[in-house]
């Protein structure tokens, strides 16, 4: 019996991918309608990104079967959901990313960082979430964790070490002065102490055991600190996490004439300072969790330790082995701030962008993506370097005339299609494809109906729940997934209870992002798990609050500064989704 259980374990991956559109297949047999296939599928799709019978990427590829065949949607249409605005958008942001790690720019600033904010465990906690979160706003959430995590341990070991040393040192100096003290007062030797003290050796193994597990708990907080601030520092800019942009995918699709009011502007606007609440109040807790909140031990600015000054030393040192920035690093680093700048400046909202005046006169015709893939054209087109001579540029053949060779350009395509994740690509795809075929069934339509009862409950306490529902059902599944299953809903429930698609979405959204309790609920969970030796209760403990404490933050943001800056308390004239016919679900006409 346990073989027998064993093996169909090993299998469940066949049994759930053969099994599941068998037994769900009644549904649109026996209910003829539009919305209960496109339910059909929307069903299927989540019970196969949630188990990941298939790849992610290969179960998005389902709308192109499904819709067609069913009569959804036309095979051109279902293509069209696969290249939006916001699949290059992110697409370029992660090339942008890949010159970032490439050219080794992330390790440079959080070296750098180290170096200006000292070693000491409370400077550190600030210093190691502030760069992790700033690297996540830019390159994937992976890479930052990736990279923060070895430095984390490289530093608490140099300085468990130091500061134990450090300790011995001043131990064995009070030991001495006691017996010379005793030499000179009871004319007594050496051996006298040692006899008085024949467990010396005993204590100290105690004494580093006893130091070892206070860093060993310091080491778990500094490397839970790094995947919670991957996580939360993700949610400040519209390409820091897929579920932003899947966001900004289904606004488009639901919503074509909101007017782009998700732009990267806007977005960084609002979720900016959420993101530095977010961290400070998570620091704050695991200040409180790992190393203890001394107020006058946390803020006094006490003498640096030897060991402390010892560690610091070891930082700087590898930060001088990366030597002067060189012309290519210092490329990347100005393209990527007028990336930014050019962003920040489109439609700034608060004045007219530079497009406005330039390009959309009339219509939109240049976005946030047109600025992407120029800067992304540019890694392509300008040297890694330039040399002072033009005699160094080549070499001699066996002829003796000189051999000229060109420098590499910032990026290289090899690379780039070797790093770029290009199942982020058919997610996005398969998202939207989803909710433009829920609106085209009538689907969106059917649910929002459903879900009218829910204007009984105050606007405040429904956003609060809903955020605390994504985030425990992000726990256990994909962000990109919960995103693409419940968003369209959301913003079917909106029109139907009287609110602003954005008074639900966007913090649900972001809620999406916050999952701290499980390794299995992010990469960087993943990750920080597996490097730090933890135990699911170690990590499910400070992640439980850590996601009321970000549901809280962001619902807060919601009801102060993103109501002004949305106007989330009108309803605008284009959040309609009112577009399809509005027959039951279950009525028995064929569409």
């Amino acid at each position: 019996m346990g073989n027998f259980v064993r093996q169909l374990w090993a299998y469940r991956n066949f049994l759930v991918a053969f099994l599941t559109p068998l037994l769900l297949l009644p549904l649109p047999l026996t209910v003829n309608t539009s919305e209960a296939k496109c339910g059909f599928v929307v069903i299927l799709m989540a019970l196969y990104w949630c188990t990941e019978c298939v790849p992610l990427a290969v179960t998005s590829l389902l709308p192109f079967i499904l819709f067609p065949m069913m009569g959804i949607m036309k095979s051109e249409q279902v293509c069209l959901q696969y290249t939006g605005d916001a699949h290059i958008l992110g697409t370029g942001g992660l090339i942008v990313a890949i010159a970032v790690e490439y050219w080794n720019l992330h390790k440079r600033l959080a070296l750098r960082i180290v170096v200006l904010l000292g070693v000491k465990p409370m400077l550190l906690m600030v210093g190691f979430m502030s760069i992790t979160a700033f690297l996540s706003m830019w390159i994937s959430t992976v890479a930052s964790t990736a990279l923060m995590l070895p430095i984390v341990h490289s530093v608490l070991e140099h300085l468990r070490e130091s500061e134990f040393e450090a300790e011995e040192h001043e131990l064995q100096k009070k030991r001495d002065s006691r017996a010379l003290h005793i030499t000179e007062t009871k004319h007594s030797t050496e051996d006298t102490v040692e006899e008085q003290n024949p467990e010396g050796c005993f204590s100290t193994e105690q004494r580093r055991l006893k130091h070892n597990q206070k860093y060993q708990t310091l080491s778990k907080g500094m490397s839970l600190c790094v995947c919670y601030s991957a996580s939360i520092g993700g949610t400040a800019t519209l390409t820091g996490s897929i579920s932003n942009l899947i966001l900004k995918g289904q606004m488009e699709k639901l919503f074509p004439g909101n007017g782009d009011v998700i732009n990267y502007t806007s977005w960084f606007i609002f979720s900016f300072p959420n993101m530095v609440l977010m961290l400070a109040v998570s620091w704050l807790w695991l200040q409180f969790m790992y190393i203890g909140f001394n107020v006058k031990k946390t803020f006094s600015c006490r003498k640096v330790s030897p060991s402390e000054r010892k560690v610091y030393a070891v930082m700087k040192s590898e930060y001088r082995k990366l030597g002067r920035m060189n012309f290519a690093e210092c490329c990347v680093l100005v393209l990527f701030l007028l990336l930014v700048l050019l962003w920040f400046t489109r439609e700034p909202g608060f004045s007219t962008g530079w497009a406005s005046l330039l390009f959309n006169q009339e219509k939109t015709f240049v976005t946030d993506t047109t600025v992407s893939i120029f800067i992304c054209l540019l890694f392509f087109v300008i040297p890694s370097k330039i040399e002072c001579s033009c005699w160094r540029s080549g070499s001699l053949d066996i002829s003796g005339r000189r051999k000229w060779k060109a420098p590499p350009t910032l990026l290289h395509w090899e690379l780039v299609q070797r790093k770029l994740p290009w199942n982020i690509m058919l997610l996005l795809g398969g998202a939207f494809a989803l909710a433009r075929g829920c609106e085209v069934s009538g689907l969106s339509l059917w649910l929002g109906k459903t879900l009218e009862s829910l204007k009984n409950i105050p606007p405040v306490a429904l956003s609060f729940l809903l955020c605390f529902v994504i985030a425990m059902l992000t726990e256990i599944c994909n962000n990109a997934v919960i995103s693409t299953v419940l968003l369209p809903v959301l913003a079917s429930m909106t029109s139907a209870v009287g609110l602003h698609p954005l008074y639900i979405m966007l913090p649900t959204t972001i809620s999406s992002s916050l999952a701290f309790m499980l390794p299995v609920a992010t990469p960087p969970n993943a990750i920080t798990f597996t490097y730090a030796n933890l135990k699911i209760i170690e990590m499910v403990k400070p992640g439980f609050v850590l996601n009321l404490l970000g549901i809280l933050c962001t619902n807060l943001a919601v009801h102060t500064w993103g109501t002004a800056i949305f106007n989330l308390k009108e309803i605008p004239p284009w959040a309609n989704v009112t577009t399809t016919p509005t027959h039951s679900m279950f009525s028995a006409t064929t569409p």
